[in-house]
C-alpha cells in the first residue's frame, strides 16, 4: 500500500540488549527466534514477539512454547519487551522516587520498587541520593535490571564511599548528545604509566581520540586537570579508556564525599577535543541521532539468549489510528 513502509533483518543475539536502527521510523514489530522454535524446552520460552505503535516501554505481546511441547500460548510481557528510540526528542523520563538504597559496593546496586521502562544498557540520571550526594546529578550506564527491585550502576566503583545512600529518585535519560564525540563524567583514575579511566555512561571513544581532562579539586588528582591525552586502548567491557599520561605519582582520584558534594560540586569530565591517526576530527561535528527498537534480552525476549538466531520484521504504516 501507498505510504507503508516494510524492512527486515536478522542477527545473532550475544545474550545482551539489541539496538536496530530503523530507517524510516517504526509503527509495527515482529520478531522470531528461529534457533528457539526449532527447538522444545523443558521450561517453555518466548519464541515469538509483538508490538505496535502504542504499547508502554518494554512491553510486548509474546508467544511461549510451552514447556517440553510445540504448541504456543499467548500473553503481554510489561518488562524487558520493546522500547522505541527516538534520540531527536530530548526529552527526559519522568522522575521515579521509588528508590529505597544504593550500595556502597562495585558495582553500586540501587533498589528501587518500580524500574518501569529501564532495562540493561539504558542510562539514567539519579537524583537527591540521601547519604551519597556526590552521584546526585550524575548519569549511568545500567547493568542488570532486576524488575521491580533494583539496578546496577554498573561502571560506578561506590565500595570506597564513607556509606551506602538511602531513599533516592531517577530518571531515564532517553537521549545522547546529538553530535560525536560526547564528554563523559569520570567514576574511576588508575595511578599507572598509562592511567586508565572509567566513565559513568557507555563512551563510544576509540583509539587515537585526543581528549582533556577536566577534575576539579574535590575529586582529588588535581594534576590531571587541564591535561591532555590520546587515548591508546579502549575496554568496552570495563568502560574505560587508556590514554599516554603517566598518573603514577599523582594524587588519589576519589569522590568527595555525600556532605561536600551537596554543597555543590563539578564533575570530573572527559572531554574530546580532536583526533590523530586513521581518525578524524570532523568526528566532532557528526549527528548521531536516530530513529530504532532496543530489543530486551533473555530466554523470555525479543533478543533472545547468546547464539540465538533472530529474525525481525518492522513497518511503518500509511495510517495509526491510537484512539
Amino acid at each position: 500500500m501507498d505510504g507503508t513502509v516494510i524492512q527486515q533483518g536478522k542477527f545473532t543475539s550475544d545474550g545482551s540488549s539489541k539496538f536496530l536502527n530503523i530507517r524510516s521510523d517504526v509503527d509495527w514489530m515482529e520478531i522470531i527466534n528461529y534457533t528457539q522454535s526449532a527447538t522444545t524446552q523443558t521450561t517453555g520460552r518466548g519464541v515469538m514477539f509483538r508490538w505496535q505503535r502504542g504499547m508502554a516501554d518494554a512491553a510486548g505481546i509474546m508467544y511461549t512454547k510451552q514447556d517440553s511441547a510445540n504448541a504456543l500460548d499467548l500473553e503481554v510481557i510489561t518488562a524487558g519487551g520493546f522500547t522505541l528510540l527516538d534520540t531527536s526528542d530530548k526529552t527526559l523520563g519522568a522522575l521515579n522516587a521509588t528508590g529505597s538504597g544504593v550500595t556502597a559496593a562495585s558495582p553500586a546496586v540501587v533498589s528501587a520498587t518500580s524500574t518501569a521502562g529501564l532495562a540493561a544498557g539504558d542510562v539514567v540520571r539519579m537524583y537527591n541520593v540521601a547519604g551519597m550526594q556526590q552521584i546526585a546529578g550524575m548519569d549511568f550506564t545500567l547493568g542488570t535490571v532486576t524488575t521491580n527491585t533494583s539496578f546496577q550502576l554498573v561502571h560506578l566503583d561506590a565500595s570506597g564511599f564513607a556509606a551506602a545512600g538511602t531513599t533516592c529518585s531517577f530518571r531515564k535519560v532517553p537521549f545522547q548528545p546529538m553530535f560525536y564525540p560526547r564528554a563523559r563524567y569520570i567514576t574511576k583514575v588508575t595511578k599507572a604509566a598509562s592511567a586508565v579511566i572509567t566513565l559513568s555512561v557507555t563512551h563510544g571513544y576509540n583509539v587515537d581520540d585526543v581528549v582533556k581532562f577536566v577534575v576539579p579539586s574535590e575529586f582529588g588528582m588535581v594534576e590531571l586537570d587541564g591535561v591532555q591525552g590520546k587515548v591508546t586502548a579502549i575496554s568496552t567491557a570495563n568502560n574505560t579508556i587508556t590514554v599516554n599520561v603517566d598518573s603514577t605519582a599523582f594524587t588519589t582520584f576519589a569522590f568527595p564525599t555525600s556532605a561536600i558534594a551537596a554543597a555543590g560540586v563539578t564533575f570530573a569530565q572527559v572531554i574530546p577535543v580532536g583526533s590523530e591517526g586513521t581518525n578524524s576530527v570532523e568526528a566532532a561535528t557528526d549527528n548521531v541521532d536516530y530513529i530504532g527498537m532496543s530489543l530486551g534480552a533473555g530466554a523470555d525476549a525479543p533478543a533472545g539468549s547468546s547464539s540465538d538466531v533472530i529474525y525481525w520484521r518492522a513497518g511503518k504504516s500509511l495510517i495509526v489510528d491510537n484512539e
